[in-house]
Parts: C-alpha cells; sequence; structure tokens
C-alpha cells in the first residue's frame, strides 16, 4: 500500500504537478479508486463520521452552485451573478437561457465539484486501508522519491531555461520560478515542506524507539548501537530529511519557509511534552531538528535568504491581490462566483497588479470566500475544525504508540503548515499537492492496532537511550 500511494503521489508530481487534464482526470479516478475499495472493504471506521458528515456537507454546497436557477430568483439571490454574467455570456446577455447557475463559469467549478468528492473518498477510505506495517513503511517510500526529486528541485533551480524538464513551455508563459517539475518554486516547496514533516516524524520516531547495544560502559553500547539496522535506518532518515529540506530552501519560497519555522515550533512544543522520551533522546531529537534548518540555510546562503525576505515587493502585490478578491468577497457574499472560478471573477475586478492576469488570490482562504461565499466558506470552516478536532483526538489514542504516533504527528504537522502556507499560496490548488495533503490527512487520522502497540518506555527504566550520557 505504501508503495502504490508514493506512486500516485509521485507520478502526480512528475506531471507538473497533474494541473493538465490528462494529469489530473486519472489521478482523480485512481484518489476515488483507492477511497472506494477502502470503504468497501472496511467500512467507514466509525472515528471519521462526523469528518465524513463534514466533507458531504461541503460537497453539498459546492454542487449546488451548479444547480440551475430561474433568471428572475437569481437576480434576487445574488445581483452580482446577473450582472456580471450579462457581461460574460452572450446566451445569458441575449436572453436565450431561463436559467442559470450561481457559477458564472460551470465547468471549472464542475472540475472542483469531482475533484472534491474524488479526494473526499480518498481521504475517508484510505485510512482503513493503512496497516501498521504500511504506516511506518510510508515515510521510507516516501524518502526513496523525495531525495532525487529533491535534488532535482535543486539542479533546476540553478541550471533553468525557463522550460520544465527543459523543453517543456508552461502554457502560461515565464517559467523563471520553476523548481523541479512544478511551474510555481512555491508549489514545489510546499509539497516538499508536506514531506519533511513527515520525514521528520518518522526520525523522532525512530529517535524514540532507538535501543542500546550490547556492551558494558555507555560508549561501548554506543558503538554497538551504531552497527545495527536501526542505527543505518535512523541514518538515511535523517540524510532524507536534511536533503528535503535543503531542496526548500533552495527553491527560495518564503511562504514554505515560513511554514517550516512553524512545523519546526511544533515539533520542538511535541518533543519537550513527550512522555516516552528521556533526556538523552530529546536532546538527539532537539539536535536533529535544528540540523536540519541549520544545514538548509547555509547551503542556501543565509544572507540571500534574509534579503530575500526583506524584499517587499511579493508581499506588497499580494496585498493588492487580496484586495481585488475583497471585492468579489462584498459582491458575492451569500453564495460567491462559483468555486474555482476567480480567474473568470478577474477579468472584471482586476484592478491592481497591471501587466499579467491574477488567476488566483495567493490565499486559498480568502479565495473560497470569494469563489464559494457564505454557502461553502461555512461548510469549509466547520469541516476544517472537525478535521482537526478528529486527528488530535487520534492523536492522544495513539500516544502508547512509539514511531506511530510520531508519524501521524508528522503529518499533522505537515497539515499545520501548509495551511500557514496557504496565507499567501495556493499549493493546494495543485492536485498533486491536493493528493499528498489528503494522504497525510489520512495518515493522521489512522487509528492505532490493538496488536500492533508498542508500550512506550518511561524515562525511568534501565533500557536507555544509546547516547545517554
Amino acid at each position: 500500500m505504501a508503495t502504490l500511494l508514493v506512486a500516485l503521489i509521485g507520478l502526480g508530481a512528475l506531471a507538473f504537478g497533474a494541473v493538465y487534464p490528462w494529469g489530473y482526470q486519472p489521478l482523480f479516478a485512481a484518489a476515488a479508486l483507492v477511497g472506494v475499495v477502502g470503504l468497501f472493504r472496511h467500512g467507514l471506521l466509525r472515528e471519521l463520521r462526523p469528518v465524513a458528515m463534514a466533507l458531504a456537507c461541503l460537497f453539498v454546497a459546492v454542487a449546488a452552485q451548479l444547480l440551475p436557477v430561474p433568471l428572475a430568483t437569481l437576480a434576487t439571490l445574488s445581483p452580482s451573478t446577473a450582472d456580471l454574467l450579462s457581461q460574460y455570456s452572450p446566451a445569458f446577455a441575449n436572453g436565450l437561457v431561463n436559467s442559470s447557475p450561481l457559477s458564472i463559469n460551470p465547468r471549472s467549478t464542475g472540475i472542483a465539484v469531482l475533484a472534491l468528492g474524488a479526494f473526499s473518498l480518498y481521504l475517508l477510505g484510505l485510512p482503513a486501508l493503512l496497516s501498521s506495517r504500511a504506516l511506518r513503511r510510508l515515510p521510507q517510500a516516501l524518502a526513496v522519491f523525495a531525495v532525487p526529486f529533491a535534488l532535482f528541485g535543486i539542479y533546476s533551480r540553478e541550471y533553468s531555461n525557463g522550460l520544465v524538464y527543459w523543453f517543456w513551455p508552461s502554457i502560461d508563459g515565464g517559467g523563471g520560478d520553476l523548481a523541479g517539475s512544478f511551474i510555481n518554486r512555491n508549489h514545489f516547496g510546499g509539497g516538499m515542506l508536506m514531506t519533511v514533516c513527515l520525514l521528520i516524524g518518522s526520525l523522532l520516531g525512530q529517535i524514540e524507539r532507538a535501543a542500546p547495544g550490547g556492551g558494558t560502559s555507555p560508549n561501548q553500547r554506543r558503538l554497538a548501537w551504531l552497527s545495527t539496522a536501526q542505527a543505518s535506518g535512523l541514518l538515511l532518515t535523517g540524510g532524507a530529511v536534511l536533503v528535503a529540506a535543503t531542496s526548500l530552501f533552495w527553491a527560495m519560497s518564503r511562504s514554505a519557509m515560513t511554514g517550516l519555522g512553524v512545523a519546526g515550533a511544533a515539533f520542538l512544543w511535541l518533543v519537550s511534552t513527550r512522555r516516552g522520551l528521556g533526556i538523552g533522546r530529546r536532546r538527539l531529537a532537539v539536535t536533529a531538528l535544528g540540523l536540519a534548518m541549520f544545514a538548509g540555510v547555509m547551503r542556501r546562503d543565509p544572507v540571500r535568504i534574509v534579503e530575500w525576505f526583506q524584499d517587499e515587493r511579493s508581499l506588497l502585490s499580494r496585498l493588492e491581490a487580496w484586495r481585488d478578491a475583497w471585492d468579489v468577497v462584498r459582491d458575492f457574499p451569500y453564495f460567491g462566483t462559483g468555486l474555482n472560478t476567480f480567474s473568470d471573477a478577474m477579468l472584471f475586478y482586476q484592478q491592481r497588479n497591471p501587466g499579467y492576469h491574477l488567476a488566483q488570490a495567493h490565499n486559498d482562504y480568502l479565495q473560497v470566500l470569494a469563489e464559494g461565499g457564505a454557502l461553502v466558506a461555512i461548510p469549509a470552516i466547520i469541516g476544517m475544525v472537525v478535521l482537526a478536532r478528529a486527528i488530535l483526538a487520534n492523536l492522544r489514542v495513539a500516544r502508547q504508540e512509539s514511531r506511530g504516533y510520531w508519524i501521524r504527528a508528522g503529518a499533522a504537522v505537515g497539515l499545520l503548515a501548509i495551511a500557514v502556507q496557504e496565507v499567501f499560496e495556493f499549493s493546494l490548488q495543485i492536485p498533486a499537492d491536493a493528493l499528498l495533503f489528503c494522504t497525510l490527512a489520512a495518515v493522521a487520522l489512522t487509528p492505532p492496532r490493538s496488536h500492533s502497540r508498542t508500550p512506550v518506555r518511561r524515562p525511568s527504566e534501565p533500557a536507555a537511550e544509546p547516547l545517554r550520557r
């Protein structure tokens, strides 16, 4: 199962993030199939019923934007929709239709409905398919893909000719911001951000489970432990974290670096409050976290990173984009323009950032409010709260595990980190990143299996960590 999931994520990422129809259509189908198989074989897990209800409400709300509404009713419910369609739709302007959906572009909203349905099925069905063994193997399998992909991202940033894979032109033009197979380095950074968090979770789990080697003295036990397969696995995971974190800094995505900073703070808090970690293991965990940050910053040049954060042009352009988006919210407060129609709305509402078309708001929360209005935003907020509560409840139950707990915690921190990035970006509009997001959510929601629970060592037990002095 772990290999299949990484194959889906990897193929989506390599296919330019699956942004083209030939990329996202099979990705949606595969995600839906995984979810259906999980639901058919195991049913809906009891712990996921509130999440399923929230997702169903959100799906109904988005689908409602596609229902035909009589023109008189449309003019009453959403006058701005009727005014915009009179300029945008020749059939509407010439009185050739008797009804119209709330969405100003039903085809684009239909794609969003398909994506929401497929990823919802995937999220609800996958936790039942993840055995304890698959859960532990998933970060390892992801590292096998992430390390060469991260190196590819670094190389493509340094030796770019403006074309993806050095031959594929972007349909939107440009190309100076590409990283790896992504047109936009921020979207590469978003995917790598979630990947790094899951790998860090796996690394911390291995640190907690580290068992001392044989020997009569502490130094002998440390040396004996370094020759074990357990030590090799820990070092390999640590190396994968370093490479992935370095590629994130190399992409020079400020939003991704900010998300990584928040993730680092969250991991530090988890390490400091974890009762199963002794002093030596806790020190090792903190050192590993600090080394991942330090190595990435130093390899990319701290002076360059500081100068990049001090450049206000990108932030100011986003503030202008948010002002245009807020104009849409003001005119479409209840029903929005239709999910996935921000680019269409900007044909009429973009007043700032001259020189290029603003196809996204560069703030997914604001864009959902503009496209969905209260109709979609309210169930979306409820869904976020329900999902967060379900994840926190599952983490409390999983505390008695070691590696399983930390892998789930790493996935949860990854969700928090990408949520921070979405304040400034739209990585989750990229299907490959959205699939990775749902995979992390499913991992965080996977309930512990009773037969695989491993007792957490107490700090006072003599089976001490190999690095304890």
